[in-house]
């Protein structure tokens, strides 16, 4: 690397605005890149496609990763970490709550040993369960999400960082180069951070790529300040996730392969009455017995929304690595892949971005064959 490339900042294309895009672009703008968001769709009020996953998230961090998967812990540490920082600005959109956990088995395949987890967060604790079904239970303090103003957050920090953003669709990975490449300085580094879309895009067609269909309900009940969550023998997942407005996020179902974004009435009056029977709690308060064991159910709740988003899955798990490539016109560039996070994206962020940092950094002085040659880009 020439002394001259060491001072002036890459140019940088980050495809994709979710939450793992706007992370990864938030790190690498503040790492000394300059750095454009090409997205074919941004944070905003209101309703979002279906295939912009993020806004519709729970958005709570819980790591359910394996006991052995080393990477997948690195990722979830980091992000837990980071989320307390964030967690003391007021604008960010995320607060520490309490949360409980039960589980029908132990997740870590041992009877008696607690979760890998239990050590980096705060306040860990084995607690007693009176439920047949989930019989052990963690209680621990977590940084819960409110996906439209943290996505507004990373956004704003991004710009005002000095990044910049374009809003068009892409064919090819290679296209992110045009445009922002008619500046003085050629695109030296793209950032694929398009989550389900990477099955799509010309230059990855990623065929690993899948989505896995998620239901959940809002509903207001400022009376509830902890995210409770049930994990069945089967896997089967359902959770209570407070917002700091007030509203609640009831989930919610997991449909691999599936991609209807009808609303399903089944699924909302399942996700009520299996909440409404573990937590009672939800009901506000002063509900009478008697008006909690009859009438509509739905008239039971104030329902602001009913949501349907699809989780970007990948067999084989999130991708992270970086290879050398060419723009149309033959141009060297590097091309990044951080994408395939399922219904990780959250809770792993900020680990993803950092290790996809540090190898755009080990790439950028090393050609294919491990030479000292990437000065000529």
């Amino acid at each position: 690397m020439s002394p001259h490339e060491k001072h002036e900042k890459p140019l940088v294309v980050v495809i994709g605005a979710g939450v793992v895009g706007l992370t990864t672009a938030l790190l690498m703008q503040c790492n000394g890149y300059d750095v454009t968001i090409i997205a074919s769709e941004f944070p905003k009020n209101g309703k979002v496609h279906p295939d912009y996953a993020s806004p519709k998230a729970g958005a709570h961090w819980r790591s359910m990763c394996d006991e052995d998967d080393t990477r997948a812990k690195g990722y979830d540490t980091v992000s837990y970490a980071t989320f307390q920082e964030l967690a003391k600005d007021p604008e960010s959109g995320i607060r520490i709550r309490d949360a409980i956990d039960y589980f029908g088995l132990n997740p870590t395949g041992h009877e008696g040993r607690d979760p890998w987890w239990s050590k980096i967060v705060e306040d860990f604790k084995s607690i007693p369960s009176t439920n047949a079904d989930f019989p052990i239970a963690y209680s621990y303090k977590t940084p819960v999400i409110t996906p439209n103003i943290y996505l507004y957050f990373l956004l704003n920090q991004f710009k005002e960082a000095g990044g910049r953003v374009q809003q068009r669709q892409l064919a090819h990975v290679t296209e992110a180069a045009l445009w922002v490449g008619t500046k003085s300085k050629p695109v030296k580094i793209i950032v694929n951070c398009t989550g389900f879309h990477a099955r799509y895009l010309g230059g990855v067609q990623d065929l690993m790529c899948y989505p896995t269909r998620g239901q959940t309900l809002v509903v207001r009940a400022a009376w509830i300040n902890e995210t409770i969550t049930w994990i069945s023998k089967t896997g089967a997942i359902m959770y209570v996730i407070p917002r700091a407005n007030g509203e609640v996020v009831l989930g919610g179902s997991h449909e691999a392969h599936q991609n209807n974004e009808s609303v399903s009435a089944s699924k909302t009056t399942h996700i009520l009455k299996t909440i409404m029977e573990r937590y009672p709690r939800i009901l506000a308060p002063g509900t009478s017995a008697t008006t909690a064991a009859n009438g509509d159910l739905l008239a039971k709740f104030d329902i602001v929304d009913q949501k349907v988003g699809f989780r970007p899955s990948r067999v084989g798990g999130v991708r992270v690595e970086v290879e050398h490539g060419h723009t149309g016109d033959g141009c060297p560039v590097l091309i990044a892949h951080n994408y395939g996070h399922g219904g990780a994206g959250f809770q792993s962020s900020w680990g993803c971005a950092q290790d996809l940092l540090q190898m755009i950094e080990k790439a950028r002085v090393e050609t294919p064959e491990g030479q000292h040659a990437f000065a000529k880009l």
